[in-house]
């Protein structure tokens, strides 16, 4: 197998015309490869990966019967995010509804795999320090945190102490810091 230092060296070496053929070929491989182009040349399409999050973590189908939640999906779909350097606010917005959609199912079926709690927690844990991160200034990642809260309180169950605890670690750090 040719080394990437090889390839360039040949690519480079085609005419314009071959070049663009091959860029032609290339794009049109595989879908993840026109989602990638997009993304990385032209700032497009990180909606996709927010719209596939949320329909990898539904709990349920239209019909209203539970749904499983396949963890490597939801995996992949964030892995492929990153991979296309997705910004930072849409991998927030990507962590919040892993978290959200792991946190429902264990309310709406009082329970489920005890993956789904350590992805729940794991997703929470993302979220948060992605927020921080994106965070304008501490009032607007205070009133972030405030409306953190107010879903933990509307979601609170036994499923949920363990995130509690990471929310008054982690909200108690950020909020009190210089």
């Amino acid at each position: 197998m040719a080394t990437l230092r090889e390839i360039k060296k040949k690519f480079f070496s085609l005419s314009q015309k071959e070049q663009e053929s091959i860029l032609k070929e290339i794009y049109n491989f595989s879908k993840d490869i026109k989602d990638f182009m997009n993304i990385r040349l032209l700032g497009d399409g990180e909606d996709k990966f927010i719209e596939e999050i949320k329909k990898a973590t539904e709990s349920s189908t239209s019909t209203g019967k539970p749904k499983m939640i396949k963890v490597t999906k939801v995996n992949n779909i964030l892995s492929k995010a990153n991979k296309s350097k997705v910004t930072k606010e849409t991998l927030c917005d990507m962590q919040w509804y892993a978290f959200d959609g792991y946190v429902t199912f264990l309310n709406d079926y009082g329970g489920g795999p005890d993956s789904y709690e350590i992805k729940a927690y794991e997703h929470f844990k993302n979220y948060l320090q992605l927020l921080d991160e994106i965070s304008k200034n501490k009032q607007e990642l205070e009133e972030e945190l405030l409306g953190v809260k107010n879903y933990l309180n509307q979601h609170q169950n036994m499923y949920n102490d363990h995130l509690w605890e990471l929310y008054k670690d982690i909200a108690a750090e950020y909020v009190h810091r210089d």
